[in-house]
C-alpha cells in the first residue's frame, strides 16, 4: 500500500511541474516524470537495489553488488523490517525493494523539475539513468543501509529521505542550473544532414580542424552540400516580467495528490503497522497544514510592503502603468499557488524527523521550514536564473532545514546534508560533461537547449501536439486578455512575431462574442470577452 501511494506521487509531479512552468514546455513537464520514472524503475531492478542495500564482495560503505539482489532474482526469502523485538523481521524483501525503487524513481523525477527549457529529453533521460547510478543509489546508501558510512560513523538521523531524496534531487538541479549557464557562454556546435553551423566563440586547435574537415568530407559526400557557418544568434535578453503559471488548477491537483501520497512515504518508512507508522504520518499532516498556512500568509504580508520607492527627483509612475503594475501583482498577492509551496516545503522539512519527533513538534518543522524556503527562493533567483521551478530551494533548502532540525542543529546531520550535496553537485557537474564530452566526439546537437534558439529566438517543446492550446497570465503588455489557440508551424516556416493571429476557423465555432484570439487590429486597452 506505502509503494502504490508513494507511485502516486511521481504523476503529482506532472500535475504541479506542468502547471507552475511556462506553457511552452508543459506537455513535456508533464510527461517527462513518468518517463524518468519507469527508465529509473527498471535500473533499479537491475542492480540499484543490489548496489545500494546489499553487501559488498568487498568491504565497502558506498558501493553494495551481491550478485543475488540483480535483476531481484533471488529477493523473496529473507525478511527485513522491524518488528516488536529487537530487529525482528516483519516484512518480504521483495517488498521492501519495490518500497524503495518508487524513492528512487520518485528522486529522478524531482529533477525533471530543472529541464524547463534547458535539456533534450532524450539525453535527459541518459543522464538520469547514469545519475541513479553514480549519485542517488550511494548517497541512499550510505544514509539508509546499515553498511553505510553515514549510518556507521556519525550516526545520523533520517527517517524518510531527508538528503537522498530532497537535498540530492534539489542540489542536482543546481548543478544542472549551473552547467547550462556555464555551456550558454561556452561553444555550442549544431550537426544536421544539411549543414554544420558553429556557434559560439572559435576553438582554435589542430585535432578540432581535422575533425571539421572530415565531417565536412562525409556531408558532402551524403548530402552533396555543406552551408558555411553562420554567426551565432544573439541570446534574447532575459525577461524582467514574473511568469504566470501554466495552470493553477493543475498546481492544486498535483499538491493534493502529493499531500495523499506522503502518508506512503513517511508512514511506510517505518517498515511496520505500529504507531510509529501512525505517529509519521500524523507529523506530516501537521507539518504541511503548518508550512501551507505560513507560505500564503508570508507573501501575503511580504506584499503588503512596496518592493521600492519612487528615487528621488524621478517622476512618479503614471496612471497606466500603476495600474498594470496592480494587475501583475494581482495574481502573486491571491494566488493559491504560495499555500501549495508553503505546504510542500512543510512535507520535505518533516520528512527525515518524520518518525522520530512528536507529533506536536511537526508544526515547528512546517513554519520554519516554509519561511527558510521563502527566504532562500529570493536569494538564489539570481545565481539560479536556470531553475525557473525553484526546485533547489524548496527541496534542497526543506531538506537540509529538516536535518538540522532533527538533531537540534546536531553537527553529524549538518555533515551528511554538507556531504550529500558536495558529492552530488560535482558529481552530477561530471556526468553532464562528460555527457557533453560525448556529443561533441560524435558531432551531434549540444546537450541543452540552452543557446540554441531558432530563428525568431524561441524554444521549441519536442512534444507538441497537432494543435497546442496556448495562454500565459491574464493580460499583455498593453493590458489585453491574452488567450489564443495556436496551431503548431508548418516545416521549415518560422514563428510568427507580433500580437496573435486570430484564428478565424476556430472562432466560428464559438458562441457569437468569445472569439479564441484578440483580433490583430485591438487597439491598446481594448477589451476582448475571455474565453468562459
Amino acid at each position: 500500500m506505502s509503494s502504490a501511494l508513494v507511485f502516486v506521487m511521481i504523476p503529482s509531479l506532472s500535475l504541479i511541474y506542468s502547471g507552475l512552468g511556462n506553457r511552452s514546455f508543459a506537455l513535456t513537464l508533464f510527461r517527462l516524470p513518468m518517463v524518468t520514472a519507469a527508465f529509473v524503475g527498471l535500473q533499479w531492478a537491475l542492480w540499484g537495489y543490489a548496489v545500494t542495500f546489499t553487501d559488498a564482495a568487498l568491504p565497502s560503505n558506498w558501493w553494495g553488488g551481491e550478485s543475488r539482489a540483480a535483476g531481484l532474482k533471488d529477493v523473496l526469502g529473507r525478511p527485513v523490517g522491524t518488528g516488536d523485538g529487537p530487529g525482528g523481521p516483519l516484512i518480504p524483501e521483495l517488498v521492501y525493494a519495490l518500497y524503495e525503487g518508487m524513492f528512487a524513481s520518485f528522486t529522478a523525477a524531482l529533477v525533471c523539475g530543472g529541464t524547463m527549457h534547458r535539456a533534450r529529453p532524450r539525453r535527459f533521460i541518459v543522464f538520469i539513468t547514469l545519475w541513479s547510478l553514480l549519485v542517488y543509489d550511494p548517497v541512499a546508501r550510505w544514509s539508509w543501509s546499515s553498511k553505510g558510512w553515514s549510518k556507521q560513523v556519525l550516526g545520523t538521523l533520517d527517517f524518510a529521505g531527508g538528503t537522498p531524496v530532497h537535498v540530492v534531487s534539489g542540489t542536482t538541479v543546481a548543478a544542472f542550473a549551473v552547467f547550462c549557464s556555464i555551456e550558454a557562454r561556452g561553444s555550442l556546435y549544431v550537426f544536421s544532414v544539411d549543414a554544420v553551423k558553429r556557434v559560439g566563440r572559435r576553438i582554435k586547435h589542430f585535432w578540432h580542424g581535422v575533425w571539421t574537415v572530415l565531417r565536412t568530407a562525409v556531408l558532402l559526400c551524403t548530402c552533396g552540400r555543406v552551408d558555411m557557418p553562420k554567426a551565432p544568434t544573439p541570446r534574447p535578453p532575459a525577461s524582467n516580467q514574473k511568469s504566470f503559471p501554466y495552470n493553477v488548477n493543475y498546481v492544486v491537483l498535483g499538491t493534493a495528490l502529493l499531500w495523499f501520497g506522503w502518508a506512503g512515504f513517511n508512514g511506510g518508512s517505518a517498515l511496520a503497522a505500529n504507531l510509529r507508522a501512525v505517529s509519521a504520518w500524523a507529523s506530516t499532516h501537521v507539518a504541511a497544514c503548518a508550512g501551507g498556512v505560513t507560505g500564503m500568509l508570508w507573501v501575503w504580508l511580504m506584499k503588503q510592503f512596496p518592493d521600492a520607492e519612487v528615487a528621488e527627483g524621478a517622476e512618479p509612475p503614471d496612471e497606466a502603468e500603476r495600474s498594470r503594475a496592480q494587475a501583475s501583482q494581482a495574481f502573486d498577492r491571491l494566488s493559491v499557488c504560495f499555500f501549495c509551496d508553503g505546504a510542500i516545503s512543510g512535507l520535505v522539512a518533516i520528512t527525515p524527523a518524520a518518525g522520530y519527533v512528536p507529533v506536536w513538534s511537526a508544526a515547528v518543522f512546517g513554519i520554519v521550514g516554509a519561511l527558510f524556503v521563502n527566504i532562500l527562493k529570493k536569494e538564489t533567483e539570481l545565481f539560479l536564473r536556470h531553475d525557473p521551478l525553484q526546485v533547489f530551494a524548496v527541496h534542497a533548502g526543506g531538506g537540509a532545514i529538516g536535518m538540522a532540525l532533527t538533531g537540534l542543529l546536531a553537527d553529524v546531520q549538518l555533515a551528511d546534508v554538507f556531504a550529500g550535496m558536495g558529492y552530488t553537485f560535482f558529481m552530477t557537474l561530471g556526468i553532464l560533461y562528460l555527457m557533453k564530452l560525448v556529443v561533441y566526439l560524435c558531432g551531434a546537437s549540444p546537450w541543452s537547449h540552452t543557446a540554441v534558439y531558432d530563428d525568431e529566438n524561441r524554444l521549441e517543446d519536442e512534444f507538441q501536439a497537432t494543435i497546442q492550446q496556448q495562454w500565459g497570465g491574464d493580460l499583455d503588455a498593453e493590458g489585453r486578455p491574452l488567450i489564443r489557440l495556436v496551431p503548431p508551424p508548418e516545416p521549415g516556416q518560422p514563428h510568427l512575431e507580433g500580437p496573435p493571429q486570430p484564428n478565424l476557423e476556430m472562432d466560428a465555432l464559438m458562441p457569437q462574442g468569445l472569439p479564441l484570439s484578440p483580433p490583430r487590429s485591438a487597439t491598446p486597452g481594448s477589451q476582448v470577452a475571455p474565453h468562459v
